[in-house]
């Protein structure tokens, strides 16, 4: 419990005055000893433990009206969490906000979503509380400290307002803990409000370590996790791939991967249902019916007619308005396939002859594939604005040469790039976070392959759910691979990662394969389908950022400072009339950028789809040693984290002042029988 009046509480010894008076009282008087009182002292000793009794009562009554007067005037605050704000306001409050997809899952009663519910709670608290606090918020989208003049302007700035874009919950707090160091915030309380997605929080990531070493070396920082856990069971989430348009004839049409995911309770059966579906072409509205069986439908392949003169355009799949508006909607622009062009840098033919009869393969009738050799002594004829997919087999080129910097600009445009293993000695530094180690020790027994992911990137099963054959590989040579954050996509037996993402900031993708394509390293020229799959894979990534037509997530940074030559085409329902003028980039719709005849579908990243959350478990684990609170809340729910109590205490004290008024009325004096004298004898 803590109070609004804190002050007033200094007051509490004030309540032993009943007590007081009642000795004053005791000693006002002299007893002097009167022998005709004898008779009237002996009947008082029989009813002397019940008046003491009494009395007691009545000075008990007394001072819990007191203390309850004082209690009260102090505007005490409680709520269903005890300790909640206990030691009063604190000197800095940090609120870090969760402004993902997902956390605009809304009650459909009241229009709340979680993320304005929990920003409600928050400056509602804050303003009971700590009204001369200092108040500063941390959204998941700009990620930095926007100090803020009043906590009940929350809900109405921009930066609290609805996204698209995902969240990264560990980044938020290492912005919390730079603020603190260098503003030396004083006593801080941290309100974090999440719906507890997995991938927003990232547990498994090495970030959570340093934070929690750090956090736990500060004195008088308290965490308060606001948590949406639940979700909703009604809600279709809409999402569209592989968008190509085709021309048969004298007749055009557009192909497309169309999903349809739908949440249930755990346990639940579900049951078929019809869902309505919009199909938007460059604004002609079409509508239909689809039938989900169970939990997903997959329509691939989907056609849809349009004109044979429409070669570039937008448009929009939909479904019917449920619990969570940011997912009911995926956006999709079109227009001619860009040149599937890979260059190889090498000048061994037993690498580059399988590389280039695989990546040379024409799968799609619509596209241009070109195949081109780069010796490594001329890197600098690299066409790099051309290219989608780099193979790199030479030494990894220093940061800050002009190699090393064309590599690093070629990632961060978006391309694809694959180092393959040499002889050469390992780069001092690496490229974005990898490098290479020694080589494994050979042997003369094949290396099996021993685990690969399968639910994602260059390895993952088919569309019809089929793997691919990867176990049946056989690695003769492998150099290992060296970095602290590279995510392994295949390993030997021995448990040797094989090829190895590098996670990177950027759109472009960096790959590290620890073999050759050569008879003499591996099986992978041999066993051709995997090899094939894992280089067009490789290659439709880096070929996304050379198309004209480009899809992206609501990550920011779409205009680039450039807001004058972009055009909308439409921008996703929003609650906020002048949204679109302030977070261009964050929230869906299909974009052009004239100059440059670009056009770009912005949607929501699809991890917002995943229902996966962590759990008390794994939230222990990451603020094991710190001063912390979990709060789990539902969507507009209307109560208070710290509500006013005083009523309850002006009842207590008219109670005890009922009670003391019925024990000092005079108590019934009981009839003695007086025995009769007898009569004395004649």
């Amino acid at each position: 419990m803590s109070f609004l009046a804190p002050f007033l509480l200094w007051a509490i010894p004030l309540a032993i005055l009943p007590v007081i008076i009642h000795l004053i009282n005791q000693h006002r008087h002299r007893t002097v000893k009167w022998g005709a009182m004898m008779f009237l002292l002996d009947a008082k000793r029989m009813t002397k433990g019940m008046a003491r009794l009494r009395q007691i009562l009545i000075l008990a009554m007394r001072v819990l009206a007191l203390l309850a007067l004082i209690f009260a005037i102090s505007r005490p605050l409680a709520s269903g969490w005890v300790a909640l704000t206990a030691g009063g306001a604190p000197d800095t409050v940090l609120v870090l906000l969760d402004r993902s997809a997902s956390m605009e899952q809304q009650n459909l009663l009241t229009g709340e979503s979680k993320r304005s519910t929990s920003l409600k709670k928050i400056s509602d608290l804050i303003e009971k509380v700590g009204k001369r606090t200092r108040v500063v918020l941390i959204e998941s989208v700009e990620n930095r400290p926007i100090e803020i003049a009043e906590a009940d302007n929350l809900n109405d700035l921009p930066a609290t307002w609805p996204t698209d874009a995902t969240a990264d919950v560990a980044g938020m707090m290492q912005t919390a803990l730079d603020y603190i160091t260098v503003n030396g915030s004083g006593r801080t309380d941290v309100w974090l409000a999440s719906d507890l997605r997995t991938q927003d929080w990232g547990p498994a990531s090495g970030r959570w370590d340093s934070l929690r070493a750090a956090f736990a070396s500060l004195e008088g920082v308290r965490f308060y996790l606001l948590n949406y856990p639940d979700v909703a069971p009604d809600n279709i989430a809409v999402t569209v791939e592989n968008v190509k348009r085709r021309k048969i004839g004298d007749q055009a049409q557009l192909q497309m991967d169309i999903y349809l995911r739908r949440h249930m309770p755990v346990g639940a059966e579900p049951k078929p249902i019809d869902v309505p579906i919009e199909y938007v072409i460059n604004g002609v509205r079409t509508a239909g019916t689809v039938k989900i069986e169970g939990l997903d439908l997959a329509m691939q392949g989907h056609t849809i007619p349009i004109g044979a003169t429409t070669e570039r355009g937008w448009g929009k799949i939909s479904v019917p308005a449920d619990s969570n508006p940011r997912d009911n909607s995926f956006y999709f622009v079109f227009d001619e396939a860009p040149s599937q062009k890979t260059v190889i840098v090498s000048d061994e033919a037993q690498v580059i002859e399988p590389i280039r009869a695989a990546v040379s393969s024409q799968i799609d009738p619509g596209r241009n594939y070109v195949a081109e050799v780069i010796n490594p002594s001329r890197i600098a004829e690299i066409p790099w604005t051309e290219t989608a997919l780099l193979l790199w087999h030479t030494a990894i080129p220093e940061p800050g040469t002009p190699d090393g910097v064309q590599l690093k600009q070629f990632v961060e445009s978006g391309k694809t790039v694959i180092f393959l293993p040499t002889d050469a000695s390992p780069s001092a530094s690496g490229f974005m976070g990898g490098n290479w180690g020694e080589w494994v020790p050979e042997s003369t027994d094949a290396i099996p392959v021993g685990w690969w992911r399968t639910e994602s990137d260059l390895l993952a099963n088919t569309q019809n759910g089929d793997a691919l054959p990867v176990g049946k590989l056989n690695m003769f040579r492998v150099r290992k691979f060296v970095g602290e954050e590279g995510q392994p996509l295949l390993k030997t037996e021995p448990g040797e990662p094989i090829m190895t993402r590098v996670p990177t900031d950027t759109r472009g993708a960096i790959y590290f394969c620890g073999t050759l394509p050569s008879p003499s390293y591996s099986s992978l020229a041999r066993e051709g389908v995997v090899f094939f799959v894992m280089l067009h894979r490789a290659l439709d990534q880096g070929a996304k950022a050379l198309a004209k037509a480009q899809q992206r997530s609501a990550e920011g940074g779409l205009f680039a400072g450039d807001e004058t030559g972009w055009k909308a085409f439409e921008i996703s329902e929003t609650s906020n009339p002048d949204e679109t003028s302030l977070t261009k980039g964050l929230l869906a719709g299909a974009f052009e950028n004239q100059p440059r005849k670009q056009l770009v579908a912005v949607n929501r990243s699809l991890d917002e789809d995943s229902i996966r959350k962590i759990d008390s478990s794994e939230i222990e684990n990451l603020f094991s040693g710190l001063n912390y609170r979990e709060i789990k809340d539902e969507v507009g729910d209307s109560s208070s984290l710290a509500s006013e109590i005083w009523r309850a205490f002006l009842i207590t004290m008219a109670l005890a002042l009922i009670i003391e008024a019925a024990l000092c009325f005079p108590a019934k004096t009981e009839k003695k029988v007086v025995p009769k004298k007898k009569e004395a004898k004649a």
